[in-house]
This record gives structure tokens, C-alpha cells and sequence, in this order.
């Protein structure tokens, strides 16, 4: 598969910046709709108050008094607003009164340019049609964007009849105009130090995203370096393992996968310099004898007993050709078990007949210890026949003249447990772990059985490895060797013998 190249560095930033863009959009979506409605809510807490102080004022003492103008100009001044106080006069018109910071510029420039817009705004408050944070509600007096809260509100009102000033109460409409870029400021100054916080933040964790993907993508290309060598056929180089996350499991699997592959290139190095050695020896002795009887080295009167050594030999090629095949099978899978119930015991004994005449020759004891009569076992009778074949044959090969070997069968568990053993030559400590390694004979078995091709334990070792069983040994040099494998029981039959 081709396509353009893409780092793994490039996908982290850009899976980084989209998961930072999304959370950037909601969290200023959600931190300004909560700013807003914070403001907001202290804006109407301020309102409310400045409110019960005008309320206060209007209630206690006529609004044209010096210091009910001041009480209003200080309200105005400290929640940074406009009151303006509207009333009716005996001839009808309408009288507004302005408080705060620019209120005496207000009142000249409603006194100059009161519409009949504003008229009929002014007139609805007083009639009690109230007003609730109305944009823009007077454009024609203020020159920047406004917020406007009005209401109907009671006053007192001092009349002064012949001398006598008497106090009533009169209805006006109290009118507070904020502005909004005083309402906003500082909710875009809390808005905008969180967005640098945010930013700084963003920074931050970008330089760590990039930090974080180095630790990552270092160990990765050594990987990809390694595994170039590997595929190369250089299994020296090893990644270093510095944590214990994915990355240094990865780096660990590969380890053992290029230790696999390097103790797989040796054996593939021995099997090459085995299966030539063994293949060597009796090609060169069939061209040896061949060119000696051309050639009249050997007379015409020998010709027939060295014909059947190179016969024997030509027959040894071929069997060590089949053991590899069968080998090779095996280990693929491609031989198939064929499970039948049979007496191993009675097999046994059959096998042990083939081999009378090379026991004799040795002067061998040969015994049989069975725990029941007939043993029926459930596995490929011919797979097994070979396995017992090998073992005596092998058995045979490195005993000595008197030495006994001893068969064994019996029941541990739901298994059937066969043990063959001799009083041979034995196997020493070092070459017992490789004894069913291909190709292997042991230092012993080099000079004594030169006819061997060391592949007889393998076979034996793979059969009942595809039978789901194992085989062990134990062996000490010059008392002997003992295997002993495991086959499945045939439940049924073994319960109708015993009866």
C-alpha cells in the first residue's frame, strides 16, 4: 500500500489541535455565556439597590432638595449610571431631571432634542408601562450603545399654599440608562485574561505533546532501523528498553522475536552443516567404491559385496531424505493423527520381536513390567508404532554387551504412561537439553553409531507433540537413559478388561 508519507509527530499535532479547537470553542462558548450571566446578575443586584435608594430618596423628602439631588448624583455616580426622574407639570409638559456624572449634559440635550419618540417612551413609563434592559431606547440623546430600565415610581411632591407648604404624593417615572460598553468591559477583561491563560496553557501542552512524541517516536524508528538490519539478515543489534509502557513491551517482543530469529539462523546454519555431513559421508563412499569397480581398484569378484554397500548406503540416503520430509509434515501440520483405540502393551511386544536377533548379537536382557494385562490407549497406532521403534532402536545403539533396557507401561491420572529404559551409555548434562534437537547424536554417539542421522528423537518427539503429549528423559553418563511419554487413555475398553 503507497500514499504519502505522514509522521506520527504530524498526526499527534493535528489530532491535538482539533481536540484543542473543539475544547477551546466550548470552554470560551461556556466561560462567556457564565460571565455573561454573572454580570448580569450583579448588574440587576446593583440595580435593585440603586432602586431602594431612589425609592428611599422620592419617598422621604422632595426630589428638588439640595441633598435629595445629592443623594441621587452619589447612587448615580457609584453604580456608574443615569438616573433621569420624570414628571408631568401642572401645564402638561413633561420635566426630566438627570443625575449623575454627565447629567446635566443629558438633561440640555433632551431639553434640545426631545423627539416625540422619546416623548411617548417617557409617557408609557409614567402611565406604568414598565421598561426592562431595553436596548437602545433613547439613539436621538446618547451617542453610544445603551441599556435602559424604567419604571413608575411614587414622590413627594411639596406644594406651597399661602405660606403653608404642604406634602403630597405624585406618581413619575424613574428612567436608569447604563452604558454598555461599561456593562461589557469587564466581562471581556476576565474573558481575555482567560483566553491568554488558555493560550499560555495551549502552549504548554503543545510543547509537551511534542516532547511526549519523541519519547515515542525514538524508540519506534530504532525499531524501524532494527527491523531493516533484521530483514537484512543482521540479528546482532538489540533496542534498548526504557519503560514499561506499550512502546517498551513492543520493544521487548521484538527483542525475543530477533533472539527467535537468531537461534533460528543457527539451527538453520546446523541443519545446512548437518544434513551436508550426513549426506557427504555415504555419497562419498558410493563414489568411492563406484570408481574403484570402474576403474578395476576392486576386482569383478568383490563387485557384488560392494554393490550392496553401495545399495546399504543408497538405502540409508533415502531413509534420512524420508525422516526430513516426514519431519517437515509434521511440524506443518500436514500429517494428520489418525486416533484409533488399541493395546499399546500388546504393540509393544510385537515391536520388541522385530529387534530379537540385534539383541542377541548384544546379549542384551530384555524386560517387560506391565501394571495390567492389556493397556488401551486412543492415538495414531501407526505415529506410535514409529515412536516405540525409535526408542528401542536408539535404546539398542548405545548400550553396551550385557546391558539390560527395561519397557514400562501403567496408568498416572487419566493418561497412560509408557517408559523405555536402558543401563546403555547414557547422555552427559550438556548435550540432554538438545538430545531432540535435529541432527543431534551427543558426543557419544559420534563415534559410536556413525550410521545415525540424529533425527529419530526429533520424529518421536514431534508425534506426540501433534498427539498433545510430551516426552521427557533423564539420563546420567555411564548408567543410563530413560524416557517416558504420555498417551490418552480409551476409557471404555480399559473398564471392560478390568471387568
Amino acid at each position: 500500500m503507497t500514499g504519502t508519507f505522514v509522521s506520527i509527530r504530524t498526526k499527534f499535532l493535528r489530532v491535538y489541535l482539533v481536540i484543542l479547537g473543539l475544547v477551546l470553542i466550548v470552554v470560551a462558548g461556556i466561560t462567556l455565556t457564565f460571565l455573561q450571566s454573572f454580570f448580569r446578575s450583579r448588574q440587576v443586584d446593583d440595580l435593585l439597590k440603586t432602586r431602594e435608594i431612589i425609592d428611599q430618596v422620592l419617598t422621604e423628602s422632595d426630589f428638588t432638595e439640595s441633598t435629595s439631588q445629592s443623594r441621587l448624583n452619589t447612587a448615580a455616580q457609584a453604580m456608574d449610571i443615569t438616573i433621569w426622574f420624570c414628571t408631568r407639570s401642572k401645564t402638561g409638559n413633561i420635566e426630566v431631571y438627570c443625575y449623575g456624572e454627565k447629567g446635566s449634559a443629558e438633561r440640555e440635550r433632551l431639553q434640545q432634542n426631545m423627539t416625540q419618540h422619546t416623548q411617548q417612551q417617557i409617557i408609557s413609563v409614567l402611565n406604568g408601562r414598565d421598561m426592562e434592559f431595553t436596548k437602545n431606547a433613547f439613539p436621538e440623546i446618547f451617542n453610544e450603545s445603551t441599556v435602559t430600565i424604567a419604571y413608575q415610581q411614587e414622590y413627594i411632591d411639596t406644594l406651597n399654599l399661602l405660606g403653608v407648604e404642604q406634602k403630597t404624593m405624585n406618581t413619575g417615572a424613574v428612567i436608569l440608562n447604563l452604558s454598555t460598553s461599561r456593562v461589557n468591559m469587564p466581562l471581556w477583561v476576565v474573558f481575555g485574561t482567560l483566553l491568554i491563560a488558555m493560550a499560555f496553557v495551549s502552549i504548554i501542552a503543545m510543547i509537551m505533546i511534542l516532547i511526549s512524541t519523541n519519547n515515542i517516536i525514538q524508540p519506534v524508528s530504532e525499531m524501524k532501523d532494527i527491523s531493516r538490519a533484521i530483514a537484512d539478515g543482521d540479528f546482532s543489534k538489540e533496542i534498548a528498553v526504557t519503560s514499561n509502557d506499550e512502546i517498551g513491551q513492543l520493544a521487548e517482543a521484538i527483542n525475543s522475536m530477533t533472539n527467535d530469529l537468531k537461534e533460528l539462523e543457527n539451527m538453520r546454519s546446523g541443519f545446512i552443516a548437518n544434513i551436508s555431513h550426513d549426506f557427504r559421508s555415504p555419497l562419498t563412499s558410493i563414489r568411492g567404491f563406484l570408481e574403484a569397480m570402474l576403474d578395476g581398484t576392486i576386482p569383478e569378484e568383490l563387485h557384488p559385496k560392494y554393490m550392496q554397500i553401495v545399495l546399504d548406503e543408497t538405502n540409508r540416503l533415502t531413509k534420512m531424505t524420508n525422516n526430513i520430509l516426514d519431519l517437515t509434515k509434521m511440524e506443518n501440520g500436514q500429517d494428520e493423527v489418525k486416533p484409533v483405540h488399541f493395546d499399546v502393551n500388546e504393540m509393544i511386544i510385537k515391536m520388541a520381536l522385530g529387534f530379537e536377533q540385534r539383541i542377541e548379537e548384544k546379549k542384551l536382557k530384555m524386560d517387560f513390567q506391565f501394571l495390567q494385562e492389556k493397556l488401551f490407549v486412543n492415538a495414531d497406532i501407526d505415529k506410535i508404532q514409529r515412536v516405540i521403534y525409535n526408542l528401542i532402536d536408539n535404546a539398542l545403539k548405545f548400550t553396551r554387551e550385557g546391558d539390560s533396557i527395561c519397557i514400562e507401561t501403567g496408568v498416572v491420572g487419566q493418561k497412560a504412561v509408557i517408559t523405555v529404559a536402558d543401563t546403555g551409555l547414557g547422555i552427559d548434562e550438556k548435550s540432554l537439553p538438545h538430545i531432540f534437537e535435529r541432527f543431534n547424536k551427543g558426543d557419544a554417539s559420534r563415534g559410536h553409531d556413525k550410521k545415525g542421522n540424529g533425527l529419530g528423537l526429533t520424529i518421536v518427539r514431534q508425534i506426540l507433540l501433534n498427539h498433545g503429549e510430551d516426552i521427557k528423559v533423564s539420563s546420567k553418563p555411564g548408567q543410563g537413559t530413560r524416557f517416558t511419554f504420555t498417551l490418552p487413555l480409551a476409557y471404555k475398553i480399559n473398564l471392560v478388561e478390568k471387568k
